[in-house]
């Protein structure tokens, strides 16, 4: 089941590939059967599953959904989450409630966002790659312009991003951000 922001649900139908007659789509992944490259704005995806299921699947979208983001500057993150990829992170959605007061680490971020137009997306870019110079390729900056703004960002933020915790903690602050939203 796909749960696509503001739109219908959508049922993809892809055969067993065990099944003699399961149609043309037998073992394709579940991207290639509907294009889901297709759908505007933001998608969560649920686990492939059986017809009785199909409420769990639904369940599983929505939560998925929550994780997503518009992939823009202000809103950086994929636009597509299959809520089979999240494992242990699907349990955060439970304690963060959309529209509630957000955790103080996602206030701070909002205040840094505030302050520079590049934030959010330099801040995606260093806790979605896996170095400092493949984020500086990402938001097209040189790696020492990189390393400037990421002092101006910790010097806002009041943490750390380019040591392991400091970069768990802003990985969490970005994915509790989107999970708060309302």
């Amino acid at each position: 089941v796909l749960a696509p922001l503001g739109g219908r649900p959508r049922l993809l139908v892809v055969g067993d590939p065990g099944t003699p007659g399961a149609g043309p789509h037998r073992g394709v992944p579940v991207a290639a059967v509907d294009g889901i490259e297709g759908i505007e704005g933001r998608v969560g995806v649920g686990p492939v599953v059986s017809v009785s299921d199909l409420p769990r699947s639904w369940a599983a979208a929505r939560v998925a959904l929550r994780f997503t983001a518009e992939g823009t500057a202000r809103d950086p993150g994929e636009r597509v989450v299959r809520a089979e990829d999240l494992g242990g992170l699907a349990l955060l959605a439970e304690s963060v409630v959309p529209g509630g007061d957000p955790p103080p680490d996602v206030r701070e971020l909002e205040k840094a966002a505030a302050d520079a137009p590049w934030m959010l997306a330099t801040l995606h870019a260093v806790a979605s790659t896996a170095s400092l110079r493949a984020a500086a390729t990402e938001v097209n900056v040189h790696h020492s312009t990189l390393q400037d703004r990421l002092t101006h960002a910790e010097s806002l933020l009041g943490w750390p991003v380019r040591d392991p915790h400091g970069r768990l903690r802003l990985q969490l602050a970005l994915t509790l951000r989107r999970l708060a939203r309302g």
